[in-house]
Parts: structure tokens; sequence; C-alpha cells
């Protein structure tokens, strides 16, 4: 389940207090048996824990937390709180984690701790956090044995549907801190440098949704501190830069949407990045810093894009790559290939396709660099074909 994203030792202190009753056992990491395919339904064959001995486990991948009196086989995976939760208790409640659909051996867990983004600013509404139980349609609700920065235990758990709300004050959640996150992707399919800016609750669900859209454009997380300073639902928040950033929108909404949903993004565009740039998200109501970063030029490197872009249309290229010599002589000027490769290269001159494939094994052994050059010559050599392949994937 990769490396815990929290402290989860002895010593932890609860919310409201010190922890008690905790396990002596130092934390493990959960190994994942990840059974499903990409055309099955993940309810019908879903994630499984192997945990190997009594004890407690996290697992990072998802927040989750287990405390085991023996060696069992849990099974886990992302519910809808839009499927699960009602549009009345929807009006009384704030979903406040991500939902889980969990199933163990009966009397082998003894708590389960559930992730939740509410930050501990919240003070005196603690009292407010409930644990939601869906089964058969129907929810009741369970208050949880402690409450922790990040996660809430249950203890003695029945499992089926689980999740944390938390009781909306005055009927609304503006009073109320979250744990919120920045992420940053750069699209590689997209014009030029073209950056996406997400701002979510702390929500590992919500994260790999984004994940997920994005590897659609076969984006690049750059990796960048997310953690801001505690926000609010509801708040408009601005983003800033340099003068020659394109910003749209400039300001984003903290909000819970469903990972099933588009999650909002403001794009980031340039035609370059040679220098730095320095990015601000200030709460737009009282011009309060709530985060801040530099983006250098190592960091959205657009390499990957020729990269992918040779790997993922390399036999449409070896078939349909016309007069080649404009593309060797750019190749050759832009110092990507010497003259010893482009007589290489041309030495078999006597089909097309024979010469097309030798120049796609020559940027393939020269590497990232030579295949981005590759990628931006056919751009300006022969644009038809580039836009035909990218918008046919």
């Amino acid at each position: 389940c990769g490396t815990p994203t929290e402290s989860w030792g002895e010593d932890e202190e609860d919310a409201t207090g010190p922890s008690t009753g905790r396990s002596s056992r130092v934390p493990q990491d959960v190994a994942l048996e990840i059974l499903s395919k990409p055309d099955l339904c993940v309810f019908t064959v879903p994630p499984r824990a192997h945990i190997p001995s009594a004890g407690f486990f996290h697992c990072s991948e998802t927040g989750l937390g287990f405390e085991v009196s023996t060696a069992v086989t849990v099974e886990y995976e992302y519910g809808s709180w839009a499927e699960s939760l009602s549009p009345s208790a929807r009006q009384e409640w704030m979903v406040a984690g991500p939902l889980f659909h969990i199933r163990a051996e009966p009397d082998t867990v003894r708590a389960v701790h559930l992730p939740h983004f509410v930050s501990s600013g919240a003070g005196e509404s603690w009292s407010s956090c409930q644990i939601a139980h869906f089964e058969a349609g129907h929810m009741t609700l369970e208050t949880p044995a402690r409450i922790h920065l990040f996660h809430v235990v249950l203890e003695n758990p029945s499992f089926s549907q689980l999740g944390v709300l938390w009781r909306k004050m005055r009927s609304t959640i503006t009073f109320i801190p979250i744990h919120s996150l920045v992420l940053i992707y750069r699209a590689l399919r997209a014009a030029d440098i073209t950056l996406h800016l997400y701002l979510i609750p702390n929500d590992h669900s919500l994260r790999k949704a984004i994940e997920e859209e994005e590897t659609k454009w076969e984006s690049k997380l750059i990796p960048k501190p997310p953690q801001t300073n505690a926000l609010y639902f509801g708040s408009q928040y601005e983003v800033s830069g340099t003068s020659e950033l394109k910003i749209t929108p400039d300001q984003l909404e903290l909000c819970y949407r469903s990972p099933a949903d588009q999650q909002p993004y403001i794009e980031l565009y340039m035609t370059d990045l040679e220098e730095e740039i320095k990015l601000h998200m200030k709460d737009r109501k009282d011009g309060k810093l709530v985060w801040k970063t530099f983006v250098r030029p190592g960091l959205v490197s657009p390499l990957a894009r020729g990269v992918s872009f040779v790997k993922k249309h390399r036999e449409q290229l070896r078939r349909r790559m016309g007069v080649i010599y404009p593309i060797l002589a750019r190749l050759r000027d832009t110092e990507a290939m010497n003259s010893d490769e482009e007589e290489e290269v041309l030495s078999r001159q006597c089909r097309r396709k024979e010469m097309n494939e030798a120049l796609l094994q020559l940027v393939e052994r020269k590497g990232a660099q030579a295949q981005e050059e590759l990628y931006q010559t056919l751009r300006d050599t022969d644009p038809y074909l580039v836009q035909d392949l990218e918008q046919s994937s």
C-alpha cells in the first residue's frame, strides 16, 4: 500500500485527548492484491488486503487502518456518497471523508480507522462527528470511540458501507475548517506549457479520481507540497502568478464533489517556461495567503510528450511519414542527429517504410530529447499528420 501518510504511533494525540487502548505493535503497511480487471466491476472482484498477523495495519493508498486480532483478509473499495446519502440527509450532514465498502470475517477486526478531512481547528464541533453505516439502503449513525487528526476510530465494527459525516452548524458548513490539498498537473497533450491546478479536500478517493482523469491527457503530476492552511467549504480562493501566465479562471471554490464528477480546476498557460514562476493562493474575502509554491522549468519538462507520441503512434508513423529529407535536415540542425546517422537512415532508400523505421529506431535509441525533437519537427513539417494522429487517440 505504499508509505504511511501520517503518524499512527502509540503516542499520537487524539483531537479530544490522548489515545487509549491502542495496539502495541508498530504499524505495518498492508500488501494489496489487486484482483479486479479494468473490464470487471470492482464490486464483483474487489481489492484484497492480506494482513498476516494480529496488530495494527495501515493502507496509505486509502488512509484506512485496521486493528485485527488475527491474520485476516480484508476486502475494501470506495463507495458512492451520491448514491447512498439521501437528499434529506445532505441537508443535515456534511461528507467528511471517503465512503468505503469493507468486508471481513466476523470478529477478526477489533477496530477500523476511517480517514476524514476536518481540521482540528473545528474545536468544540468534534461532537458533531458521526460514522454513517449503510446497510440494505438504510443509514444508521454510530459515535466514534476516538477522534484523531486525520481519522476516526470505530470499535467492534460490523461491515458494509462506512464513512465519516459531520453535522452542519446553523445549516451551513462555512465555519468548519477543512484539511485541503493543491495538486498541479502538466497536461502533456495540451498546447505549450499547460498546467491544471486543483483545490480539493484531503480525500484519497478524490486524488485517485483526478489522477485517473489526468491520465487520459497523459499528464504528469508536478511534485509540490500539496497541503494548504485550513480552508473552508464555500469560500473562494484566488490564484495569481507571474505576468506571463494566463490563468483561467483565476479562482476556485473549495467544495466536495463526488469522485465520479469532473473536479474543477484552474488552467495555467504560458508559451514557454525559461525561468521559475511563483504561484500564490489567497482567500478572496480577506486576501490572506493560504498556499504558495515555485514551479521550476525542470519540473515541467515537455520531453515526455515526444516519447508518448512516438510510442503511441509508432506504427502509423512508420507507414505514414512522407518526404523524409526535411525531417532529417531539421533533426541535423537541432543536433538531434549527426551526418553519419543521417546517412544510416538514407542508406535504406529502397523503401519509405524502411527509412521511417530506421529513423524511429534512431530517435528511440537516442532517448527522450531526440524523440521530442522528432515530434516538434513533425508538428512543423507535417502538421496535418500530427493533428490526425492526436485526434484519433
